[in-house]
C-alpha cells in the first residue's frame, strides 16, 4: 500500500459523509443524515430533526396517529438505555430515567405505552399524558410485549419449553410455538414469526388462517400492509425479497445492479407502500420503494469503479464455500486483501456498505467477505455445522477460504489480513494463530478470546452454547481458544502481526482476554499490540468513534503487509 495515513484518513472521511437512512414507520424515520455524526428522529420528507440526542437511539416506536414517539436512548455506547417520549406536536421530550431498557419491544394502546424494564423482569406501563408509571413483576421466563389484538400480546419463553403467546391484559394463552421472534398486526389478525417462517392467527382464539415456511431463508424480517406481506431474508448466501398474499408467494426478487448483488438491510410498510433499504460495498445505503428496486443482471465487464464477484472454494471436506470479493474493475494479479468473517449465531455475512471498504479499494486493495459454517447464509444445516462442538469447522472453513484466495491468485499470504469483530474476532484470531504463515496480519475486535472462561465477560453466558462450552470438555475448547493457541506458540516464525481492539464502553466483552492474548504473542517475540477505542460500544457508535475504529483497522492492515507502522498513541 502506497498511501499515507493522512490520505487514508481523508478518503475514509469522504466515504463516511454518506448518511444512513432509516426505514419509515408511522410517518417518521430514525436516520443519520449525510454529514451528521449520530442518528436522529425525523418526519418523512423532512431533514429537520424532531429529536436528536447527544447519545444513542437504541430503538423507537411511534404511537398511532404520530402524536408521540417512544425512544430508548443511552448517553454512552453501552447498550443499556432509558426511556424518553417525544411529543411531536409540541416538541417536548419527557424523560423516564427510572425505566431501564435494552432494545425491548414497545407497543401502544392509545396514550399508554407498554414495554419491559430491568432487563425484562418488569412489565412497565407509561401513561404519556400524565407521566404515570405502573410496574408489574413478571413470572419466570423471558417476556416480550408486542402490538396486536385488542390490547396487545406478549410472549413468554422458558428453557426447555415452548414459547407461549398470551394476551397482555389477561395472561390467557392464545397460541404456542417452538420460538417466537416477532408478533405484528395484520388487518384483524396478527403475524407470528417463529423459527422457520410466518403464520397468521386470530389474536382472540389463536386460530390459524395461513402459514408460510421457508427453511432455506434465514435472517428473516417482514413488513405487512392490510393484505400483503413483504419478506426479506438470505437465501443461498444472497439477499432475497418475497411478496406474500394469503401466505402464498406472489413474486420473488433478487436485488442487483451492474456491480453485483445488493444487500437488503430491512423492509417496512408506511404511507401506503413497501420500503426497502439496499446497499453494496461501494453503493451507500439507499431507501427505495419495492416496485423501484434494481433487479438487473450484474455487468460482467463494467467500464469503471469496483465490482463484487462471488468465488467458490472447496473446503477440506468437499463442501463448497463462498466468498464475496470486491475489487476495482480491471484488477489482475495478487493484491493486498482484507478478508472479513463473522460465522456465528446464524447471522449471515453479506457484502454491505462499510466506508473502510471503498477506502481500501481506492488505496489499491481488495476486500473479501467469507461465508463459513456457523453463519446463516445457507439455512439451518449450514448454521448447525459450525455451532457448538462443531465450532472448529467454522475456523477450518476460514482457513480454507484464505488458502483458496491465494490459490486463485486473488492475494498472497504476505498480502492478506484477516479481520473479525465479536464472534468473528474469535474466528479470525483462532485461524491466524492456529495456522502460522496463512496471513500477514490479524485484527480481532471486541472478542472473547479465552473460550474456557467465557463467564468472565458481561454477556459470556450467552456465548457458552455457541462455542460448545456447555458439556464440551476443556481440552477441546482449549485447543480452539485463541488465547491458548497464542500460549502454545514456540517461535515468532510465521506468526501474523496481531492487533487486538478493545472497545472502551463494551457492555458484552471485557478486555482481559485481548490483553492476555497479546502478551502471549509478544512473549515469543512476535508483533502484537492492544488498541483501546475510547467511547466505543458493542452496538451503535457515533460516526467519530466509527472513524477512529475504521482508520485503526486500515492503518494496521497497511502496516501488516509491509507499510509504515501506524501511530501508537492509543496503544498499550
Amino acid at each position: 500500500m502506497s498511501r499515507s495515513t493522512g490520505v487514508l484518513e481523508a478518503a475514509l472521511a469522504r466515504w463516511e459523509h454518506f448518511g444512513r437512512p432509516g426505514l419509515p414507520d408511522g410517518g417518521f424515520h430514525v436516520s443519520r443524515l449525510p454529514g451528521q455524526s449520530c442518528r436522529g428522529l425525523y418526519r418523512n420528507g423532512s431533514n429537520r430533526p424532531v429529536y436528536r440526542p447527544d447519545g444513542h437511539i437504541l430503538s423507537w416506536s411511534p404511537a398511532p396517529g404520530g402524536r408521540h414517539v417512544a425512544i430508548q436512548t443511552a448517553p454512552r455506547a453501552d447498550e443499556d438505555g432509558t426511556l424518553v417520549v417525544v411529543d411531536t406536536i409540541l416538541g417536548v421530550t419527557a424523560a423516564f430515567d427510572d425505566v431501564h431498557c435494552r432494545y425491548d419491544p414497545m407497543c401502544w394502546d392509545g396514550p399508554t405505552l407498554l414495554t419491559l424494564a430491568a432487563r425484562g423482569r418488569l412489565s412497565t406501563t407509561v401513561d404519556v399524558t400524565t407521566g404515570t408509571i405502573r410496574e408489574e413483576a413478571l413470572p419466570d421466563g423471558r417476556w416480550r410485549h408486542f402490538t396486536g389484538g385488542p390490547n396487545g400480546l406478549s410472549t413468554r419463553s422458558r428453557p426447555g419449553g415452548r414459547t407461549q403467546i398470551v394476551r397482555t391484559d389477561g395472561r390467557v394463552v392464545v397460541a404456542e410455538a417452538e420460538a417466537v421472534r416477532r408478533v405484528a398486526p395484520f388487518a384483524e389478525l396478527v403475524i407470528v414469526q417463529d423459527g422457520s417462517g410466518l403464520r397468521a392467527i386470530d389474536p382472540s382464539s389463536g386460530g390459524r388462517r395461513w402459514e408460510w415456511h421457508a427453511p432455506d431463508v434465514n435472517d428473516l424480517v417482514f413488513a405487512a400492509s392490510e393484505s400483503h406481506v413483504l419478506v426479506a431474508g438470505t437465501r443461498r448466501g444472497r439477499s432475497v425479497l418475497i411478496e406474500l398474499h394469503h401466505g402464498k408467494p406472489l413474486r420473488e426478487v433478487h436485488p442487483a445492479d451492474e456491480r453485483g448483488s445488493l444487500r437488503v438491510g430491512g423492509v417496512s410498510f408506511d404511507e401506503s407502500r413497501f420500503h426497502v433499504l439496499i446497499e453494496s460495498p461501494t453503493r451507500p445505503p439507499e431507501l427505495v420503494g419495492f416496485d423501484e428496486l434494481p433487479c438487473g443482471s450484474p455487468d460482467p465487464d463494467p467500464a469503471d469503479g469496483a465490482v463484487t464477484r462471488w468465488i467458490s472454494i472447496t473446503a477440506d471436506d468437499d463442501v463448497e464455500l463462498s466468498v464475496a470479493v470486491t475489487a476495482p474493475v480491471g484488477v489482475t494479479g495478487p493484491r493486498p486483501t482484507i478478508l472479513t468473517v463473522y460465522g456465528g449465531f446464524g447471522v449471515s455475512a453479506l457484502p454491505d456498505f462499510e466506508p473502510t471498504v471503498p477506502t481500501w479499494l481506492e488505496s489499491g486493495g481488495t476486500h473479501a467477505v467469507a461465508q463459513v459454517r456457523g453463519g446463516g447464509e445457507h439455512g439451518r444445516g449450514w448454521r448447525i455445522a459450525g455451532y457448538g462442538r462443531h465450532k472448529r469447522r467454522a475456523v477450518d472453513d476460514l482457513a480454507c477460504i484464505a488458502r483458496g484466495l491465494v490459490a486463485k491468485g486473488v492475494t498472497r499470504p504476505e498480502l492478506l489480513v484477516i479481520a473479525g469483530a465479536s464472534h468473528g474476532g474469535v474466528l479470525a484470531a483462532a485461524c491466524g494463530l492456529g495456522a502460522p504463515g496463512i496471513c500477514a496480519g490479524v485484527v480481532s475486535t471486541a472478542a472473547p478470546l479465552d473460550l474456557t472462561a467465557l463467564d468472565a465477560h458481561p454477556l459470556g453466558s450467552h456465548w457458552r452454547a455457541e462455542f460448545g462450552a456447555d458439556g464440551e470438555d476443556d481440552d477441546s475448547l482449549r485447543s480452539l481458544s485463541p488465547l491458548h493457541r497464542a500460549r502454545s506458540l514456540t517461535s515468532p516464525d510465521g506468526v501474523p502481526k496481531f492487533l487486538g481492539i478493545v472497545l472502551g464502553d463494551d457492555s458484552r466483552v471485557a478486555e482481559c482476554d485481548t490483553v492476555r492474548t497479546v502478551e502471549a504473542i509478544r512473549a515469543v517475540g512476535a508483533d502484537a499490540r492492544v488498541w483501546i477505542c475510547a467511547d466505543a460500544g458493542h452496538g451503535h457508535n457515533h460516526l467519530d468513534v466509527a472513524h477512529r475504529l475504521g482508520l485503526a483497522v486500515l492503518e494496521f492492515a497497511a502496516y501488516a503487509i509491509g507499510g509504515r507502522r501506524p501511530n501508537d498513541d492509543a496503544a498499550e
